[in-house]
């Protein structure tokens, strides 16, 4: 299976992204499967295997239902978006011709949970026959070791993302101090284990550029959620104090979340802030309120005295009862003119009409025939001057690229294609 690239020109050279001319064969499950979509919106040519019969391991809530077709998750459109698809079996025998050429014509191929392909009864010594240049990421819940090493037992396949979150420390630290530990929306270990898949990818190309040796990348979502503790680790090592549900309590008056006239705000002034931060707070509150004098007293001056709870609570009285007649706009905007960390708690529709988000072209509508309707994607979250980026794609269908990848790249006759399909291998 050969590619050729199109004619180089500085047009074609600027749109179609730093990764045009990759190949990234898609294997993986809900942790990885993002990871491949932010290398296709890098310009990589990502194909998707997918399973010939039975639902995909993508299909999860929340689906849309679409009259007369089956329900179509939005959480496999959007993870699939820029991708192609391509059906195989991959255990059945008939594969070894279409697999061979497909990884002969990768730069990468990524695998969740674990060694998918070692699995299908394709080990990877073959896989190395076949292409020795191949950058290989495998993604599993805990790593290649699969399980925990200080009992020796086997990890249950595959734990969902409460088990993750739990397993990396992240859980332990979400919610309130009174209720316990909350997760945080999402499926949020997923989303970490495929960026740091995309990340291996990436440093699995730059490094066989330099040194010409292909790498294999053994990615564990746990090590991934633990990756994003901040400094708390570190704490610990320090002091041995374990970081405890903070959940929406200010840590000082002045700093925190509170509520105002259409929802909340975030403010980090005083201590946390700066000197100059609470001083400016302190006058616009007491300016449009005189029963707030009370902050321009001397104590309040006090970053200790800040930090009370008496203070904390009274300070959040006084702004709520100041913040009750402003919208999140307004405040954000008073907040600029005068030098303060304010920032509005955006819900999903502020978001969507967030006017700097809007500046930069951010959110991209695309056609998705699959759902009938334009679904607004999230853009890129970075700008590049010499490749800028197109945009998602939609989704494709199952299988919608079989004619393009195995018939045009790789030979097959329509004929040989059809009698592959109808004998389930396609």
């Amino acid at each position: 299976m050969s590619r050729t690239p199109p004619e180089a020109t500085a047009e074609t050279d600027r749109s179609a992204g730093p990764l045009d001319g990759v190949r990234v064969l898609d294997l993986a499950d809900p942790l990885g499967a993002y990871g491949c979509r932010l290398l296709a919106d890098l310009g990589a040519d990502v194909i998707r295997i997918e399973p010939v019969t039975g639902r995909g391991s993508l299909d999860r809530a929340p689906f849309w239902l679409v009259p007369g077709s089956p329900p179509v998750s939005l959480f496999e459109r959007f993870v699939n978006a820029g991708k192609k698809s391509v059906t195989l079996d991959l255990t059945a025998p008939e594969a070894e011709p279409l697999l061979r050429e497909l990884l002969v014509s990768a730069d990468v191929v990524v695998e969740s949970p674990g060694p998918v392909l070692a699995a299908a009864g394709w080990p990877p010594e073959w896989l190395q026959e076949v292409n020795p240049g191949l950058i290989h990421v495998r993604v599993s819940p805990y790593g290649a070791d699969g399980g925990d090493r200080s009992s020796g037992a086997t990890a249950p396949v595959p734990p969902d993302d409460l088990v993750l979150l739990g397993a990396g420390g992240l859980l332990h630290m979400g919610g309130y101090p009174d209720i316990g530990p909350v997760a945080v929306y999402g499926e949020q270990s997923s989303y970490m284990a495929s960026i740091f898949a995309a990340v291996a990818a990436i440093v699995g190309l730059v490094g066989r550029h330099r040194t010409r040796v292909a790498v294999t990348a053994d990615v564990s979502a746990q090590e991934c959620v633990a990756q994003a503790l901040e400094e708390s680790v570190m704490r610990y090592a320090l002091t041995g104090e374990v970081r405890a549900p903070q959940g929406d309590v200010a840590k000082e008056a002045g700093s925190g979340v509170y509520r105002c006239g259409d929802g909340y705000v975030s403010v980090v002034a005083g201590r946390l802030g700066t000197a100059a931060a609470w001083a400016s707070l302190v006058r616009w509150i007491t300016e449009a309120d005189p029963d707030a004098t009370m902050l321009t007293e001397e104590q309040w001056s006090r970053f200790e005295y800040r930090q009370r709870p008496d203070a904390i609570e009274t300070f959040r009285v006084i702004f709520e009862r100041f913040a009750a007649t402003r919208s999140r706009q307004e405040l954000y905007r008073g907040a600029q003119e005068r030098g303060i960390a304010l920032s509005p708690v955006n819900d999903l529709a502020a978001v969507l009409e967030d006017a700097q988000l809007a500046s930069r072209d951010f959110f991209v509508d695309v056609d998705d025939p699959e759902v009938g309707r334009t679904l607004t994607y999230p853009g890129p979250p970075y700008r590049l001057s010499g490749t800028p980026l197109p945009g998602p794609r939609p989704a494709p269908r199952r299988g919608a690229d079989n004619v393009d990848v195995y018939v045009k790249e790789a030979g097959l006759s329509p004929a040989e294609l059809e009698s592959l399909a109808a004998r389930g291998v396609l």
